[in-house]
């Protein structure tokens, strides 16, 4: 097992031949490494998409991921985790930590989901349909993508076939993981030029679903559990019809409860610049803090994403 670090140069040159070529979604690792879909017989029924600018990884992705693959309600299954990294972000300067440093740093946090997800299936008991064990099928793929906006991360997702059942030729339903803050960039029509309407998200939901985890911590800017569930349930009454949004939609929203302490990349860096190492490892975990510190990541921090 390669170290994070080792991979550095790997990600660096493979980061510039993804930038160089017409691709716009490309899966640079996989862990275990010894499990690409080619190598599942059944066919890949959810993918779980987790999209961050993981600047850096935290303990609350690490929650969003598990909660996730651990759900019974609305994944079928064998499934998958993909953690994805844009290129190009809506909102967000590629700053302060490298591409590469995030996309080793992105390793680091699929193994430690791995690890508490098997853990947990077998103090559990947990096996999969037809008496296979479910640990044996899960892995976690670690991508790129040039799109900053959802709807095309999900169609090149599609398009790209990585997922694609070698037998049926059909591809899995996409979960993408949001925050409520990610769900209200998702539905604001600022982000959709030049009609600014929610027509473009039509090609997300007519196929996949969201997974959304509220936002409670305190001084939240977001409201209560049952404010940040009135957005969903507007949408389904249709009170955004004349901006392009469909009723519909709202069945393919899943609001679920945040877990643990409430985590931010921007309180881990502060902590980074004030010394303070054992908080910094609590928010993010010790492999990922002991990344951070060996490589001097966050010490001059310019206030990225």
């Amino acid at each position: 097992m390669q170290s994070p670090s080792a991979l550095l140069p790997t990600f660096h040159t493979s980061l510039q031949s993804f930038a160089s070529s017409p691709s716009t979604f490309l899966i640079l690792h996989t862990i275990p490494t010894s499990a690409p879909p080619s190598s599942i017989s059944s066919q890949i029924k959810t993918v779980h998409v987790l999209d961050s600018s993981f600047n850096p990884p935290t303990r609350a992705h690490l929650r969003i991921a598990l909660s996730a693959l651990q759900s019974t309600k609305n994944a079928s299954k064998p499934q998958r985790l993909l953690l994805l990294l844009a290129t190009q972000n809506a909102d967000k300067a590629a700053k302060p930590a490298a591409f590469e440093q995030r996309l080793a740093m992105m390793t680091i946090l699929a193994r430690d989901i791995l690890d508490q997800y098997h853990s947990d299936a077998t103090s559990q008991g947990s096996t999969a349909e037809n008496g296979m064990d479910e640990e044996s099928l899960l892995a976690v793929d670690i991508g790129v993508t040039k799109y900053p906006y959802f709807h095309d991360k999900a169609i090149s997702i599609d398009d790209s076939k990585y997922y694609t059942g070698p037998a049926t030729g059909q591809q899995p339903q996409q979960v993408h993981l949001l925050g409520f803050d990610s769900l209200v960039r998702l539905l604001d029509t600022k982000y959709y030029p030049p009609t600014h309407t929610l027509d473009p998200l039509s090609a997300l939901f007519s196929k996949h679903r969201i997974r959304v985890t509220r936002r409670l911590e305190d001084g939240n800017k977001y409201g209560t559990a049952e404010e940040q569930d009135r957005m969903c349930e507007a949408l389904a009454r249709g009170e955004r019809e004349s901006e392009g949004g469909k009723r519909e939609w709202a069945e393919r929203i899943e609001m679920v409860e945040g877990e643990g302490e409430a985590v931010s990349s921007t309180k881990v860096r502060e902590g980074v610049g004030k010394g303070d190492l054992a908080l910094v490892e609590r928010l993010v975990g010790k492999g990922v803090g002991e990344h951070v510190r060996r490589e001097g990541l966050y010490v001059a921090d310019d206030k990225g994403g």
